[in-house]
């Protein structure tokens, strides 16, 4: 992939991670978090190096904690690599952001990056573990997920993921997080997470429909659609509109015709 980050900024950088991770282009954020690990690495490394030698320390002019950019580029950086199963190479990046103590003139808001990125290295080692089909961490990272209400959503994505790839059931696990789900529609439909909140209703939608609750999959298929048309997220238009298709012979009138106004709103 031909892709000239030279000259780019790590804030910048940063908003090219975030919009590469709605694309999905996850090949685009290897390199993209690479160049900038390499960039804050660089920066830090010139800032503890004058203050060693007495020299006037110049002002990185970062718009966060410099935590916050070695935590990123390898969070970012471990999520490409575990969609695309590069599972302990993404185990390794986890291990990176785990503990990021060790960086100089940390202040509250850098430590709070510090245990931000703790939390999330723990919740991503439970999420390594089920894409490789370990099953038997299900109850402890249920437990986690039930004492950090922000991490539900992308960790019952994880959860599904992972039951459709391996072949097992979660519909109490569903049912039991369903009331909280609903609970939170409006914050997970600000932008900022709508690939989370569409992700999350078309791979229900995808579950129940290997598990041949086609009824229920085609009306969560409409929900991830009209969710998809109002937040403006082509990416998960595509995957629910492909899987409406393929299950179309099983949907009944009522189904059909809200598919149809659905699409209708694409036009005008």
């Amino acid at each position: 992939m031909e892709l000239d980050l030279r000259g780019i900024n790590v804030d910048s950088l940063i908003q090219m991670l975030k919009a590469s991770f709605t694309l999905e282009n996850w090949d685009g954020i290897l390199l993209i978090a690479d160049k900038l690990y390499t960039e804050i690495d660089s920066l830090y490394t010139a800032n503890q190096r004058e203050r060693a030698d007495g020299r006037k320390v110049r002002s990185l002019n970062l718009q966060r904690p410099i935590v916050y950019y070695f935590g990123y580029s390898m969070c970012l950086k471990g999520i490409a690599l575990q969609k695309i199963g590069r599972y302990e190479e993404a185990r390794a990046c986890i291990d990176k952001y785990s503990e990021l103590g060790w960086i100089n003139e940390i202040d509250a808001e850098g430590m709070a990056e510090v245990e931000y990125y703790r939390e999330i290295a723990a919740a991503n080692r439970y999420v390594i573990d089920l894409n490789k089909g370990n099953t038997a961490i299900l109850p402890a990272y249920i437990r986690f997920l039930q004492d950090n209400e922000e991490e539900i959503l992308p960790g019952l994505i994880h959860i599904l993921e992972s039951a459709i790839k391996f072949k097992y059931n979660v519909d109490e696990v569903l049912s039991d997080f369903q009331e909280k789900i609903t609970s939170m529609r409006e914050y997970y439909e600000k932008e900022r997470n709508i690939r989370y909140y569409v992700d999350y209703i078309y791979l229900e939608a995808k579950y129940y429909s290997i598990n041949g609750k086609q009824y229920d999959a085609i009306n969560k298929l409409l929900t991830s659609l009209a969710s998809s048309i109002k937040l403006r997220d082509d990416t998960g238009f595509r995957k629910s509109a492909v899987l409406f298709e393929l299950l179309r012979d099983q949907s009944n009138s009522i189904q059909l015709n809200e598919y149809k106004q659905l699409m209708k709103q694409i036009l005008d």
